[in-house]
C-alpha cells in the first residue's frame, strides 16, 4: 500500500536572478532561527501533497514528498530556480507574451492559468531544464503514497475524512524515514526544521500534520526524535522552495497514477 521513493543529487551551481512580478523572500529571512544550527549549516525540509480526484469524484491517491537539504544548498537552489524562471520570462517577454510569476505543477502540465498557450515542446522543455538543477544541486527526497480506499480500510474509524487520515499517517512515515536516512549517513549532531505548503487545502490540515509531528517526536520509541526542531506552514507566495518540492509531489503522483492504471508512463 505504501510505496517510498528517496534520491540524494550530485553537486552545485552558483547564479543569481529574480522572479518577474515575484514578492518571494529570500529562504535565509524565512528560515534563519528557526534551526539552532542557522540556516547555513541547518538541514530543512519542504512537503508536498497531491491528491487524487479522478475516480468518480471521489479521493482515492494521495502521494505526500518532502526535499531534504541543508541551508546554503537550498539557497543555491532558489538562485538557480530564479535563474531558469527568468530565462523564460525573457523568452516569453521577446515573443509578446506575458511572463509567469512561478512554477504551478499542474498548471504547467495541463498548461493552464499563466501556462496558457504554451506548446508541449516548450513546456517540455521548461520542465526539463528544472529537473536539470536537482541533478546539479544535491537535494535528498522522500516520498509517499497511498491508496485511500486501502488506508481507510484499515482505520475505518477515520473514514469520514481521508485526506485527514493520509495527512496524518504519511507525516509520520516521512519522519520515520528521514530518522532512517540521517542514522544511515552519520547525522548524528544535525537538526532538521519541518515546513509544509499551507495553501495545499487552504490550511485545513495544518492542525493535522502539527499533531502528527508532535505524536512522532513525543513518541518514546522514536530513536530519531533529536533530529527535529519543529513543523511550521508557509504559503507560497512568500518560498521559492515549494516551487520544486511542488515538481517532485506532482511526478510522484503521476507516477503513483499511472502504475494503479497498470501504465507506463
Amino acid at each position: 500500500m505504501f510505496f517510498g521513493t528517496r534520491r540524494p543529487s550530485l553537486c552545485r551551481e552558483k547564479g543569481s536572478s529574480t522572479c518577474a512580478k515575484s514578492q518571494l523572500i529570500p529562504l535565509k529571512e524565512l528560515w534563519d532561527g528557526f534551526n539552532p544550527l542557522g540556516v547555513r549549516d541547518g538541514h530543512f525540509v519542504i512537503f508536498r501533497g497531491y491528491i487524487d480526484e479522478s475516480y468518480d469524484n471521489s479521493q482515492k491517491l494521495f502521494a505526500l514528498s518532502c526535499l531534504i537539504s541543508s541551508g546554503k544548498d537550498w539557497m543555491s537552489f532558489e538562485r538557480s530556480w530564479k535563474l531558469h524562471i527568468t530565462a523564460a520570462n525573457k523568452r516569453l517577454k521577446k515573443q509578446g507574451r506575458p511572463p509567469i510569476t512561478r512554477y504551478h505543477a499542474s498548471d504547467c502540465s495541463g498548461r493552464r492559468n499563466e501556462f496558457q498557450g504554451w506548446t508541449h515542446e516548450e513546456r517540455d522543455a521548461f520542465v526539463l531544464g528544472l529537473f536539470g538543477i536537482f541533478q546539479r544541486i544535491p537535494l535528498h527526497a522522500v516520498a509517499f503514497d497511498v491508496d485511500l480506499n486501502a488506508l481507510c480500510g484499515i482505520f475505518p474509524e477515520w473514514a469520514d475524512d481521508r485526506l485527514k487520515t493520509a495527512y496524518s499517517v504519511l507525516t509520520r512515515f516521512v519522519m520515520l524515514t528521514i530518522g532512517e536516512d540521517f542514522n544511515k549517513i552519520g547525522r548524528e549532531n544535525h537538526k532538521v526544521t519541518l515546513f509544509h505548503d499551507r495553501t495545499a487545502s487552504d490550511g485545513k490540515y495544518d492542525p493535522t500534520i502539527l499533531e502528527a509531528f508532535n505524536f512522532q517526536v513525543t513518541d518514546p520509541n522514536f530513536g530519531a526524535k533529536h533530529y527535529f526542531t519543529t513543523m511550521a506552514p508557509l504559503d507560497w507566495q512568500h518560498c521559492i522552495a515549494l516551487q520544486p518540492a511542488d515538481l517532485v509531489a506532482f511526478e510522484m503522483f503521476k507516477e503513483s497514477q499511472a502504475r494503479m492504471d497498470g501504465r507506463n508512463r
